[in-house]
């Protein structure tokens, strides 16, 4: 019986030590390990890498997040008194930036700020950021930039 007890516990050890990861760590073997990231964020980490020293924010965005210059198309309506008098907001989905929470600017803004003044990026879902900012976001997406307090 002592033995059946024995011959347990030494099973059980040894199916806890597999469970939890009692092989080799990922860093002793070999393997590279992938860097977790929000898909939502572009941090100061990566903005420091030397390929995007030399461009604009909207470029660092195209090329790290191209995912948030994704335009949703109109999604509103202006209507007059009558039903027939509807016209489309040309700007309404757009994406927009803000930067340090400042007011909504058009995106190509981006375009005349160089990286190295920016702390990180954030896109803010259209919900998101019609919650922060209301109806000056214009129904769309907003990329907040924060930059460097100087």
């Amino acid at each position: 019986m002592r033995s059946i007890i024995v011959s347990l516990s030494i099973v059980l050890v040894t199916a806890s030590a597999c469970a939890s990861g009692g092989g080799a760590s990922p860093s002793t073997s070999g393997a590279p390990q992938r860097v977790n990231r929000d898909r939502n964020l572009i941090t100061h980490e990566e903005l420091s890498d030397p390929g995007l020293r030399a461009e604009s924010v909207l470029d660092a965005i195209r090329s790290l997040r191209p995912q948030f210059l994704s335009q949703r198309g109109v999604q509103s309506f202006k209507c007059g008194a009558s039903t027939s008098e509807c016209q489309t907001d040309a700007d309404a989905g757009n994406v927009h930036a803000s930067i340090d929470n400042g007011r909504i600017l058009p995106i190509q803004e981006l375009a005349n700020m160089h990286v190295n003044s920016v702390i990180e990026i954030q896109f803010l879902p259209t919900a998101a950021a019609m919650q922060k900012f209301g109806t000056a976001a214009l129904e769309g997406p907003v990329i907040l930039v924060r930059t460097v307090v100087k």
